[in-house]
């Protein structure tokens, strides 16, 4: 427990990088890069309601507003930890980039859902090509560049992936649980 607290304190004490060009266009892309999955998902070419009931025959009772609630929310909450990832004192803050990397890996896994619909359907997957040419290499090169500018390390990349890879299955269980009670 001490050393959680050590490690704890340390993180709230560490100098706090000033942001670079670089790492503040990632943190911005990341946003636009949700609008364009949305929009790729749901308006063109869209069919992602149809498609997901093809892949995930278990959810064809989801009603329409579960897919825009899965999708606004979200969308506000790229903007709000895009926000979030800056102090406003010309650093980043501590918590806000760790929240807005964690955020941005799940957008990166939920790109290994489409890719892996994609092959199980052996269809198109609205949402694959932005979640596998934006959300990927943008999580990938934000790793990279905020671990080398030493804004983040090692434990922070470990907890941002374990964060992330949470994220999904308590979706999940948040939906089986909602879609039970409806039906």
């Amino acid at each position: 427990m001490e050393v959680a607290t050590s490690m704890f304190l340390l993180l709230l004490l560490r100098q706090r990088v000033v942001p670079d060009a670089l790492g503040i266009l990632l943190v911005f892309l990341f946003p636009i890069s949700f609008g364009l999955h949305v929009m790729e998902e749901f308006i063109f070419p869209g069919g992602f309601i149809s498609w997901d009931n093809v892949f995930r025959p278990t959810y064809t009772d989801t009603p329409g507003s579960y897919y825009v609630k899965v999708n606004a929310i979200p969308g506000i909450a790229t903007m709000l930890v895009a926000l979030g990832a800056f102090d406003y004192a010309e650093k980043y803050s501590v918590f806000g980039i760790r929240g807005w990397l964690a955020f941005l890996t799940f957008m990166a896994w939920n790109a290994v859902f489409h890719i892996r619909g994609a092959i199980h359907t052996r269809r198109y997957s609205p949402g694959v090509v932005t979640g596998t040419l934006l959300f990927i290499p943008l999580a990938i090169l934000s790793y990279i560049h905020f671990r080398n500018s030493g804004v983040i390390d090692n434990l922070s990349v470990v907890l941002c992936v374990v964060v992330a890879l949470t994220i999904q299955p308590v979706l999940d269980f948040i939906k089986r649980s909602g879609l039970k009670k409806h039906a």
